[in-house]
């Protein structure tokens, strides 16, 4: 599929529908805004974390549409988005199906840039795989994709989800962690509402699309499920974005963990094991998050110089994982940097 001049999904400041699938049996709710691509230019695609409906995250794609196209969707279940016609768990593996589809029907072609957040690594890798698996396909045919970054000029996994924290936690957090912080308001002890300079109106609409989401597509959606999906293809054993571009950026979960158990102390929640359990996942998680997060950056080959240098590993210790919502640059500079790699590969 060709980019045509003027496709209102590439073109129009901002453009947002739900969009009917037939051959997938679903419709998505996708919403395009930014700059009018130029033929050849990257468009980001995001994908939010678990029961997160993409308005969650409105000001992250302000910032973002400031300077490069972008698109937002919502997963099946999500939102407005319809549910599939079986009664089955949703996986990453089929949304990335999903996508496919969604891109195709309103025309929007790589190359593209993956930003997932949380839970959102896992579905933009499985979409990684799926349109890698095309590329290859058509180097076969002989229709001339020479190198990974013509399809998927970047990636930036923002304090994601991994198959292994999802393999080796049968929950993130602990049951017994959520069990002592179910009454704590995270919102008001964070200041959330106020560092996320949401409007009412905003906060409001955000409620509502959780609401939605929720008992749908955050109900079904198995994220174990997916990640074991994930692993069985090996992607960081065999390095599947070798010669692409990637940030990964790591924030300081732990500290959530710990203000989360801490305000749930101080209201007297927990027995004294479910705090004991719960104290030893917080440790257990700040000795191990590193290792876990870090090793995505195989993706491209560390051990390889050519390709070391369009990688990149930041962390941001005092921020949390909620941080694209409290200070969007964070979620921006990653970006930026992929497109100022991808200029210079193109430029090489």
């Amino acid at each position: 599929m060709t980019i045509h001049k003027h496709n209102p999904w590439l073109t129009r400041p901002q453009i947002s529908g739900l969009i009917p699938l037939p051959d997938r049996g679903l419709s998505l709710f996708t919403s395009s805004s930014g700059p009018a691509r130029k033929p050849g230019e990257p468009v980001v695609i995001f994908f939010t974390g678990a029961g997160a409906p993409c308005i969650s995250y409105v000001k992250v794609q302000e910032h973002l549409a400031r300077f490069v196209r972008t698109l937002f969707f919502d997963r099946a279940g999500y939102d407005r988005s319809t549910l599939p016609r079986h009664d089955g768990p949703l996986l990453a593996e089929d949304g990335a199906g999903d996508l496919d589809a969604l891109l195709r029907t309103i025309g929007v072609d790589p190359p593209y840039i993956l930003v997932g957040h949380s839970f959102g690594g896992i579905p933009a890798r499985e979409f990684m795989h799926l349109q890698l698996g095309s590329r290859k396909h058509q180097a076969e045919e002989g229709e001339g994709v020479l190198r990974v970054t013509d399809v998927i000029a970047g990636i930036v996994l923002y304090d994601t989800a991994t198959e292994l924290v999802l393999g080796f936690y049968p929950r993130v957090p602990s049951s017994e962690l959520v069990e002592i912080s179910k009454d704590v308001d995270w919102e008001g002890v964070t200041h959330l509402r106020e560092e996320s300079g949401l409007s009412d109106e905003q906060w409001q609409s955000i409620i509502e699309a959780v609401e939605r989401t929720g008992p749908r597509g955050a109900k079904r959606e198995d994220t174990h499920v997916s990640a074991r999906a994930l692993a069985l293809k090996r992607q960081l054993e065999r390095h599947a974005y070798r010669g692409g571009i990637l940030s990964v950026v790591r924030c300081n979960s732990t500290m959530d963990y710990q203000r989360m158990y801490d305000e749930g102390v101080k209201l007297g929640a927990g027995t004294q094991e479910e705090r004991r359990l719960a104290r030893r996942f917080i440790e257990d998680w700040g000795l191990y998050n590193y290792e876990m997060v870090r090793a995505q950056l195989d993706l491209v080959v560390r051990d390889d110089e050519e390709d070391a240098c369009h990688a990149q590993y930041v962390y941001h210790g005092s921020w949390g994982h909620d941080s694209p919502l409290r200070k969007r640059e964070l979620m921006g500079d990653p970006v930026r940097w992929v497109l100022e790699e991808w200029q210079k590969m193109k430029n090489e």
